[in-house]
């Protein structure tokens, strides 16, 4: 940010996910704090015990830390001590730096990876008309695209000189990934002017410009240029000129569509979690779109434990597939799994759309993510039975082994799971039972386990468990007499199969 901006007031050991800067207010209840850099600015009207529960609520939210007014140490001495207790980052800011510049040098930092200004892929007949404008300048296929790299526009002159990428671009209204492009985005993104690429891996030469207002980046603008193949030759001024007009409309346009017709897309993600924690408020369903005669399914992504950075991008990329593909859908973060409310009225098309989004998912997390759904139905009041549903689903796929699971998939699984949830609000538990959960007992607890599933067959276990026969024969004598276990009553075995079978779920 430049030196002189940040004072490091306090910083815990332990890193913190940093997603976006918000400013905080005492009056929202439902303020979404996952991730964000707080702006505190009148900490120093707060009573100690109010800034105590502040960040004792900040640290329960998972929120990246609070930024401050530079204070004197005694000024800041309470704030500091509470953040020590609760394990909060502490940032002042200085007296020359504004709040608002503030929010955008971060903001620019974030780049494409923030939070920042979001559109939906239909900005209005505006940006097609400047896209049709700079591409009969150039020749070439034009691409107006948000900070995300989703395209909010493109050209359609007959004749303009398009390429593999492009089209690909636009039939999915979005900038396929790759490591040529990665490089691309990052030096455009740097630059102040027109970034220009030649022919490279079969592709068009390009010319590019970032949209920004102020410092927060918007998006960019890429032209297909034919003549543009030798970078030694500057591009013709009134091209250059078009180019950047082009870029400076782009810009006020995508500002005001966010502003005045794109909605707050953070209050559709408050509704939609909501909605599925079964806290529903009166119009939650008009702000996320939810029509009465249409089915709805809810998508859970398990990923495992990874931080919750990683889960934004989780949730950003499965946010943008689902788009395209289910429009109306929308995404969030729920106890540590990405949910999305899709409209559907069948499990097939989801689970053909999630094959192709998972190998992103994993590619962002680092290890296998795994997909849970239930079952379409029309909405109710709430969805928190379909949003628990999904979830329990993911699970079990991840425990199976599964990259996508219907609820027909794992049905056996979810019943054992709703035995585990019952006998977990119960001491119920034989006496047997209890006697092989020893800390002693690990072995003689997989060869019972292995002898039930197997029913009984003495060379299935030991190829099971890589023993001799002899050796499970006469470990199964010695459970009948030390642990007093009757394997010939039918209940009481199901009742130690279901235990057992249980605990290895925990």
């Amino acid at each position: 940010m430049g030196h002189g901006v940040l004072t490091v007031l306090h910083a815990p050991q332990h890193p913190a996910a940093l997603l976006g800067v918000s400013y905080y207010d005492t009056d929202l209840l439902e303020q979404q704090l996952a991730g964000q850099l707080i702006m505190l600015t009148a900490h120093a009207e707060l009573s100690p015990e109010r800034i105590d529960l502040l960040c004792e609520r900040l640290a329960a939210a998972k929120a990246s830390g609070i930024v401050v007014r530079s204070a004197d140490e005694q000024g800041a001495a309470g704030l500091i001590g509470a953040c020590v207790r609760h394990g909060i980052h502490l940032l002042g800011i200085a007296p020359s730096v504004g709040w608002r510049e503030f929010d955008a040098l971060v903001s620019r930092l974030l780049g494409e990876h923030g939070a920042g200004l979001q559109l939906g892929t239909n900005s209005g007949d505006r940006l097609f008309a400047l896209a049709n404008s700079v591409a009969q300048a150039f020749g070439g296929s034009v691409a107006i695209e948000d900070h995300r790299r989703n395209i909010l526009a493109y050209s359609a002159l007959p004749g303009q000189a398009i390429d593999s990428l492009r089209a690909n671009g636009i039939l999915t209204r979005r900038t396929p990934d790759g490591p040529l492009n990665e490089i691309r985005y990052r030096q455009v993104f740097a630059a102040d002017g027109i970034s220009r690429f030649p022919t490279e891996n079969g592709f068009a030469p390009r010319a590019a410009l970032p949209l920004r207002a102020g410092n927060i980046p918007l998006g960019s603008i890429w032209v297909i240029d034919p003549l543009g193949d030798d970078l030694a030759t500057p591009i013709p001024p009134e091209k250059e000129e078009v180019l950047r007009s082009a870029a400076e409309l782009a810009a006020g346009y995508i500002v005001d569509a966010w502003r005045f017709d794109h909605g707050d897309e953070r209050s559709r993600e408050t509704a939609l979690r909501r909605l599925l924690s079964g806290t529903p408020h009166e119009n939650d369903s008009t702000v996320l779109g939810v029509r009465p005669d249409q089915n709805y399914l809810v998508l859970a992504v398990d990923c495992g434990t990874v931080p919750e950075g990683d889960l934004s991008e989780v949730r950003t990329a499965a946010s943008r597939h689902l788009s395209v593909y289910f429009p109306g859908s929308v995404c969030a973060v729920m106890d540590g799994a990405v949910v999305a409310l899709l409209p559907s009225s069948a499990t097939e098309p989801v689970v053909r759309s999630l094959e192709r989004l998972l190998p992103e998912l994993t590619r962002l997390v680092g290890s296998a993510a795994h997909c849970g759904l239930s079952y379409p139905r029309k909405p109710s009041a709430t969805l928190a039975a379909d949003a628990a549903r999904a979830v329990r689903v993911a699970e079990c796929a991840r425990s199976m082994q599964l990259a996508i699971a219907t609820p027909d998939e794992v049905q056996p699984q979810l019943i054992l799971r709703a035995c585990a949830d019952a006998l977990d609000a119960t001491d119920l538990q034989l006496p047997e039972a209890e006697r092989l959960f020893g800390p002693d007992e690990r072995e003689t607890r997989a060869t019972l386990l292995a002898w039930l599933e197997e029913r009984g067959s003495a060379p299935r276990v030991a190829e099971r468990l890589n023993v001799h026969e002899q050796t499970v024969r006469y470990r199964m004598r010695q459970v009948a007499n030390r642990l007093d276990i009757d394997l010939d009553d039918p209940d009481r075995t199901l009742a130690l199969w279901l235990q057992l079978r249980l605990a290895e779920l925990q």
